[in-house]
């Protein structure tokens, strides 16, 4: 069920806001015939009064260049999810938020994940949070052998002192 007239999109969004948000929308209402704002109207509106464009533009920017760094697979993925709101454009549907998401990855997991050609963001994922388990899982086994060759190898000799 989805909600089509603007009207009813715009009943429901105002039910949502509280303190001052509110506040503003009942000025708008004071102002304004709101029985006449379109959804886009009522959207311009609200993004302009508490997302002006000069911040939008900076989340976009920062979505453009956002990558995983140290980040785990799953911080990453909220970071993102919350910056790709601002850019829609970028996200306009699943595959391109897949591609855009997989080029940020760290080259490790990008490396197990791009040869798979996944066409959907959450296979993508779902894709990254394994391939981080398995890279992991691999430093961990290697840690744990080369500490334990440590202590099993030849010893020399430890009293000698110069």
């Amino acid at each position: 069920m989805g909600i089509t007239e603007a009207a009813d999109r715009i009943a429901l969004a105002v039910f949502e806001l509280d303190d001052e948000a509110d506040h503003w929308w009942e000025l708008i209402k004071n102002t304004r015939d709101v029985a006449s704002l379109s959804w886009n109207q009522f959207r311009e509106l609200f993004l302009n009064k508490y997302f002006p464009c000069t911040i939008r533009r900076e989340r976009v920017k920062e979505f453009q260049n956002f990558e995983q760094g140290n980040m785990t697979v799953t911080q990453y993925a909220a970071k993102f999810e919350e910056l790709a709101r601002y850019a829609t454009r970028y996200v306009a549907n699943d595959e391109e938020k897949a591609r855009m998401f997989e080029w940020g990855l760290n080259l490790t997991i990008r490396g197990r994940v791009l040869p798979q050609r996944l066409s959907s963001y959450a296979e993508v994922l779902e894709t990254a949070l394994e391939s981080e388990r398995e890279v992991n899982d691999a430093r961990k086994a290697r840690n744990m052998r080369k500490g334990s060759q440590a202590s099993i190898g030849p010893q020399r000799n430890q009293n000698l002192k110069s």
